[in-house]
């Protein structure tokens, strides 16, 4: 396929670098497309071939970005973005203050969740009896606010007495609900860093 002039112009001036350092130091905000999705996030974006990189303060938002064409033009699709938290080791940003969240086990019952990211969860079991039960089960569920579901696996990691820290192996239904959910958790508890931006 042979790309007409109009074309190339549109993905030379997309992939072009033009913020300067004094603007990136001054608003904290930087601005990038990526063809190349970092390792530690393949199992994030299953799909994608290119991200949007923006940086906000000591945060990396990497966005899905799909091409579509419309009516012969190009028209960019942004998608929720993972949040990676750079100041603590290049890892997925984690939530901790969960509102009309309820963390399930495969019979039903509540824990208490901990902290969630779009790769890893930490919870307390409700009662210790459960604990052999769920780590056999490696799996649980997410009820989101909007009474939307996230069902995953996890591997655990560390267990300390009634709380399990785990990654996420895989999430079997809802990534794209978690990675909404998380993104809007990590605005409304940073809406200093979200200030001038549009939505």
């Amino acid at each position: 396929m042979e790309l007409s002039q109009e074309e190339l112009a549109f993905f030379s001036n997309m992939f072009a670098d033009k913020s300067t350092p004094e603007q990136t130091e001054e608003s904290g905000h930087a601005l990038s497309i990526k063809s190349e999705i970092p390792s530690n996030l393949y199992q994030v974006f299953e799909q994608s071939k290119l991200t949007l990189l923006a940086e906000i303060s000591h945060y990396q938002l990497w966005f899905p970005l799909e091409m579509t064409i419309e009516n012969g033009e190009f028209k960019p699709v942004l998608g929720t973005p993972e949040i990676v938290d750079i100041q603590n080791g290049e890892r997925s940003w984690r939530g901790g203050d969960f509102v009309n969240v309820e963390l399930q086990d495969q019979k039903g019952k509540a824990h208490d969740l901990l902290s969630l990211s779009s790769t890893g969860i930490a919870f307390r079991v409700s009662d210790r009896r459960s604990l052999k039960r769920i780590l056999n089960e490696k799996s649980l569920c997410i009820s989101l606010p909007n009474e939307e579901q996230v069902a995953l696996e996890f591997e655990a990691v560390r267990v300390e007495r009634d709380v399990v820290a785990a990654k996420i192996a895989k999430v079997q239904r809802g990534r794209d609900r978690l990675r909404k959910f998380l993104f809007n958790l990590h605005r409304n508890e940073n809406q200093q860093l979200y200030q001038g931006l549009q939505s």
